[in-house]
């Protein structure tokens, strides 16, 4: 359960990131807040992140949405959001303009259409995936507009009829795979090519780590149906078969024009088959960033994963009440946000008691979202 007692250690002495998020989201502090949020905008990471957010007009690079470089849209979204922003501040809402009018303008829905299949109607995104993310990380800071709603359901959908299936095996078999033609050299000697066949059924309909980011706000329409698709994938993700079948990064897609891609990421839980042993030789950021999203999801907060988390972290409370993680856990690097490499709040990591507060700050975090959606 949150505590309001650290909660107010946390007011007391962070920076202005976690003491907006904790007015905002956790007291509801309504004026406090607004005083915050001029404070907020004029803190250094802020006006960073946003000036990365904001993308030249045109664009000076080719890929503004999908890429592990701070100014493509994955990574200053997520850290914007990390950040306490969201669509409701205007600065945030003209940096993502940009974005919103290539979902508005129909650019990145042209291979969105439905079709039929045994008399009913479904939605496929095709093979789009800057719109994968493009509507995600929207969704994820707050924007409620027509245009990213109908296209997240209509993703739903798609992942769903995937998921209802119960198939793992999505790669090609060893004969298949000599079959390809034009592989690039440095794939060819890989053994997992994404089956072409998926992505005509279902288009980019496995599920992925940018629909966790996305989809939970798909909660707030208090839609049975919709909430019951989302368990569903929730559900497909939460087990053995998909840790033993997926490899990381989810592989390669072949498409049928002799076109390969690199797919990542895939929404495997770090740690599935042994937390403490991931904890001890793995990636603790990436263990981090996933946590905070998947305490999102009903269903996955009854795993056993998330329960052993849950206790795995508590081993880094202090007597104070505080939590002290190692260092590497908490990496703000290049990289791609969604494995974890920008995990800062903005704290001054020249204070001694950095560490501290962000611990602790991200464990009032999960506390208080398992507070609030229990289901």
């Amino acid at each position: 359960m949150m505590d309001a007692r650290i909660c107010e250690w946390l007011m007391e002495n962070a920076d202005t990131p976690i003491r907006y998020r904790i007015a905002r989201e956790f007291f509801q502090d309504i004026e406090e807040s607004k005083r915050l949020q001029t404070e907020l905008l004029e803190h250094p990471a802020v006006i960073e992140w946003l000036g990365y957010l904001k993308p030249d007009t045109p664009p000076k690079h080719w890929s503004m949405e999908h890429g592990s470089m701070n100014y493509c849209l994955e990574n200053a979204g997520v850290k914007i959001a990390q950040l306490g922003l969201h669509s409701g501040i205007p600065q945030v809402r003209d940096a993502v303009q940009y974005y919103f009018d290539k979902m508005k303008n129909g650019e990145a829905m042209d291979s969105y259409f439905a079709y039929s299949k045994n008399q009913e109607i479904y939605y496929r995104k095709g093979q789009h995936f800057n719109a994968i993310v493009i509507t995600n990380i929207l969704s994820a800071l707050g924007v409620r507009e027509e245009e990213i709603e109908t296209y997240l359901l209509g993703s739903l959908e798609e992942i769903s009829q995937f998921v209802k299936e119960g198939d793992y095996a999505i790669y090609l078999e060893e004969q298949e795979r000599c079959n390809l033609k034009r592989v690039p050299s440095v794939w060819k000697n890989t053994a997992y090519f994404i089956k072409p066949s998926l992505t005509q059924r279902y288009g980019v309909g496995y599920p992925m780590i940018y629909d966790l980011v996305g989809l939970s706000r798909l909660y707030d329409l208090h839609d049975n149906a919709v909430d019951r698709k989302i368990d569903d994938i929730i559900e497909y993700i939460s087990t053995d078969e998909f840790h033993k079948s997926i490899i990381d990064g989810y592989g390669i897609l072949a498409e049928e024009d002799g076109k390969y891609h690199s797919m990542g990421w895939d929404p495997k839980y770090p740690g599935w088959f042994d937390l403490d042993q991931y904890r001890k030789e793995k990636d603790g950021a990436k263990l981090l960033f996933f946590a905070q999203t998947i305490v999102n999801y009903p269903k996955a907060r009854k795993t056993k994963w998330f329960n052993e988390l849950l206790v795995l972290l508590e081993s880094y409370r202090t007597d104070s009440g505080t939590y002290i993680f190692p260092k590497e856990w908490l990496r703000e690097t290049k990289g791609y946000a969604v494995l974890g490499n920008h995990l800062s709040f903005g704290e001054n990591r020249r204070k001694k008691n950095w560490i501290e507060l962000e611990s602790t700050f991200y464990m009032q975090v999960l506390k208080k979202k398992c507070d609030n959606f229990s289901r």
